[in-house]
């Protein structure tokens, strides 16, 4: 019997784990498993991702706005206090999903942190008052900590995630170049001219040369082109 309820664990585990909608992102098993948990979790668990740009941060994000009709994707750089409350209110989302936190200005996180804290999102305008409460997770993600809050760091899960290697980078750059119709060995001697020619460790350079380039002999010079231009980019 023990064995058996082991069995329709593990099982469970894997059918969630292949329906998380996950898949498609390279790598990443750990933050994929807490994420899991936290999305199907009976109370709320805010989760922030940490990383350098190109780390699969933001695909976390767009793959659980897909999931879940019921949530609201922001951009903290364009998500005011007002604006924040205002989508809050009219979407009322049970998954509240902020790319780029550390960009959202001091009141906004303010804010934030109010509906963590509380479940309690309120505004005052011109003598008029609304309130309500609203359950949310919160899952965000940034390049860096240091322009967020304490108080609203601390209710956040904060997760690191790592660079990719070059296995994975390639692994990536293939799937991605695949949906563009470029073959795979020329997708694989674009991601190698990426990572060690052009010293870039982002998918979407690779992704830009791949729709650059008309016919694979044409890839060394496109190199060659943007090496110059790389080296005076600012």
């Amino acid at each position: 019997m023990k064995n058996l309820l082991l069995q329709l664990w593990q099982k469970k585990c894997f059918d969630i784990n292949k329906s998380d909608g996950f898949e498609e992102i390279i790598g990443h098993h750990d933050i994929k498993k807490i994420l899991n948990n936290a999305i199907h979790s009976k109370k709320p668990v805010h989760v922030l991702l940490v990383g350098p740009p190109a780390s699969a941060k933001t695909m976390f994000l767009l793959h659980i706005s897909r999931l879940f009709k019921e949530s609201l994707f922001v951009v903290g750089s364009n998500t005011t206090k007002a604006g924040l409350l205002n989508c809050l209110f009219e979407a009322r989302p049970k998954f509240l999903l902020v790319d780029e936190l550390e960009k959202m200005n001091y009141q906004a996180q303010m804010s934030l942190l109010h509906l963590m804290e509380t479940g309690i999102i309120s505004e005052t305008k011109v003598n008029k008052t609304r309130e309500t409460r609203l359950t949310s997770w919160v899952f965000a993600n940034a390049n860096s900590c240091e322009k967020i809050t304490q108080p609203l760091l601390s209710r956040f899960v904060v997760l690191h995630i790592q660079e990719y290697t070059f296995e994975q980078f390639k692994e990536i750059v293939i799937v991605r170049l695949k949906k563009d119709n470029v073959d795979e060995i020329t997708a694989v001697r674009i991601a190698e001219e990426v990572w060690y020619e052009l010293k870039s460790k982002d998918v979407r350079d690779a992704v830009k040369i791949g729709r650059l380039i008309r016919r694979p002999e044409e890839l060394q010079e496109i190199i060659n082109i943007l090496k110059v231009n790389w080296k005076n980019s600012p």
